[in-house]
């Protein structure tokens, strides 16, 4: 998955968790929340992937 999908998908879920939060369900907040972690973690992955290419 490219990058631009990634924060895509990272802004979708964001406005879901609050969304969510907002109507107190806390249950799929915390999934939300869950899933946006791992979706930050594939592009601190992908930005350490073309840091080292750069330097390559």
């Amino acid at each position: 998955m490219d990058e631009q999908t990634l924060r895509m998908k990272l802004h979708f879920y964001q406005r879901m968790m609050m969304v969510v939060k907002t109507a107190g369900d806390l249950v799929a907040h915390e999934i939300y929340l869950q899933i946006t972690r791992e979706i930050v973690e594939q592009l601190k992955e992908m930005e350490k992937t073309a840091c080292s290419q750069q330097t390559a």
